[in-house]
């Protein structure tokens, strides 16, 4: 018998008549005013076992005796773990209800921004490891012809670094990451070309080739200083979709024939981007940016074929 398919069971049947009650409580040392719905005569029960028991009180049967006295035994327990399920149940609805409610409305969110503080305090006093939370500041970023659209995922911690980069840089988080986002779209072409002649063979040649979309999505994974060096390490990953024309001879073909080729491509590419700087240097003076390809994975389908 599992949680799923158990039922309840009245040990003594709630179809009892009162005569048959008062016998039933004196046979089996019960109080007075014994309540039928009570845990102290409720049991778990099969579907098979329910369904053979129905209305019957087996008033001579050891096993009911033993039942009702597990019962009544066990009841405080069950009442307790009741309650606290309905508590915790009726919480973690309150909290999905807040966390997904439409807040649009000056009246929803008026009364959200009132009650959320008490919810994030009472959460700092049970675990203040939890009260923290993730905001998203948004980067654009102009690469030769192309934009990338970048997004910072920032906790607490995060947060200060984000901006205390800034005002110590003396520049903008664009300015900063912009030549190590410019190397990673190299690397990402390099791949595409790669990719494109594993899937259409060496001699496959690309007529041309169009960035569909660009982004990325970073963290800042550390923020040190040694002497008057400081590093800003920030990890990522980013996503480029590709379009491109190849053509390439068909072999099949009598003298050897071109054929065009429609590809589209995803190449998704995780990095660890550095950006150093010296404290004494004069604030005209560029930081210096390195990055470390740490994985990558290209993912070429071909649409169709044409002469």
């Amino acid at each position: 018998m599992t949680f799923a398919t158990a039922q309840i069971d009245h040990i003594i049947p709630r179809t009892v008549t009162p005569d048959r009650l008062a016998e039933l409580i004196v046979r089996h040392h019960l109080p007075a005013g014994f309540d039928l719905h009570a845990p102290a005569n409720l049991a778990p029960i099969c579907a098979s076992c329910n369904n053979d028991k129905r209305d019957g009180d087996y008033l001579d049967a050891p096993v009911v005796h033993a039942k009702l006295a597990a019962a009544r035994r066990i009841a405080p327990e069950v009442v307790r773990r009741v309650k606290a399920h309905k508590t915790a149940v009726t919480v973690g609805r309150a909290l999905i209800d807040a966390a997904t409610a439409d807040l649009s409305g000056p009246q929803a969110r008026d009364e959200f921004l009132e009650c959320a503080p008490a919810v994030v305090q009472t959460l700092a006093l049970l675990d203040e490891n939890r009260a923290d939370f993730f905001v998203y500041r948004d980067v654009v970023l102009y690469l030769s012809g192309d934009i990338m659209r970048a997004s910072f995922t920032l906790d607490a911690r995060s947060r200060a670094r984000y901006a205390w980069v800034e005002e110590i840089c003396g520049r903008a988080w664009p300015e900063l990451i912009e030549d190590g986002m410019r190397q990673m779209v190299t690397h990402a072409e390099a791949l595409l070309g790669g990719a494109i002649r594993n899937e259409c063979g060496d001699t496959a040649s690309i007529v041309s080739s169009s960035t569909d979309s660009l982004t990325a999505s970073m963290d800042i994974a550390d923020l040190r200083r040694h002497g008057s060096l400081m590093t800003c390490q920030v990890s990522g990953q980013m996503e480029a979709h590709y379009s491109a024309l190849v053509h390439d001879a068909d072999p099949a073909a009598p003298d050897f024939e071109i054929i065009y080729i429609d590809v589209g491509a995803h190449v998704v590419t995780r990095f660890l981007l550095t950006v150093s700087w010296d404290l004494t240097a004069a604030l005209t003076e560029l930081p210096t940016t390195n990055v470390v390809i740490t994985g990558a994975d290209v993912d070429v389908g071909t649409d169709r074929m044409w002469k």
